[in-house]
């Protein structure tokens, strides 16, 4: 399997922590849409990151689309509980970290890229305002110790974990409120390989 994307993207980041944490072989293309926008269109029909290749040819996009292809063709390894209450939470705590990584992308478009010329403040403050909301909530849901997946970190982790680095990677402004659960859960994950070797 090849994962296009590099890890600036927390969505790449997010699958290709899925594929380590599940020990599965795969290679890498680290291309960003900003540097490499017609070689991702030639594996993209929307030139998005993360695409996964699979050794057959297919070509999967989205990492919820993704790491849902990953749990059911490995559910011995699934990082995400198969039904349930417990699938519920995980797979709401997946999107709210989604919502977050989202925000702080747009935040980097509307503030990191666009020239302080054409800033909208009105836009970035909502913006602002929305991944303030989100990572209070993530907050709530981050454990004092361990992992919400319990023994060893599951799709939530995951998701949490990327929605806080790509904040501190990119406007860490953003984490200055204090988000003491989410920072520790952040340091207890990047102390692993499978999320060290992903750092933004």
């Amino acid at each position: 399997m090849i994962l296009y994307g590099r890890n600036l993207s927390p969505f790449t980041r997010r699958v290709a922590i899925w594929l380590t944490l599940q020990g599965r072989a795969f290679e890498r293309r680290e291309l960003s849409v900003v540097d490499h926008f017609d070689q991702i269109a030639a594996v993209s029909p929307v030139a998005r990151v993360p695409v996964l290749a699979l050794d057959d040819g297919t070509r999967l996009i989205e990492a919820w689309a993704i790491c849902d292809w990953l749990d059911m063709t490995a559910p011995q390894a699934a990082l995400i509980p198969a039904s349930g209450p417990a699938r519920t939470a995980a797979l709401q705590a997946v999107a709210l970290g989604s919502a977050v990584a989202d925000k702080v992308v747009a935040l980097v478009y509307e503030k990191n890229r666009r020239d302080p010329a054409l800033h909208y403040p009105a836009v970035i403050e909502k913006i602002e305002r929305q991944i303030a909301g989100g990572l209070a909530a993530l907050e709530a849901l981050a454990p004092d110790h361990g992992w919400i997946g319990g023994d060893a970190p599951n799709g939530a982790d995951v998701a949490l974990v990327c929605a806080h680095d790509i904040a501190a990677a990119t406007n860490a402004y953003l984490l200055k409120p204090g988000y003491p659960r989410l920072a520790g859960l952040a340091a207890r994950a990047n102390a692993l390989p499978a999320f060290a070797a992903t750092k933004p």
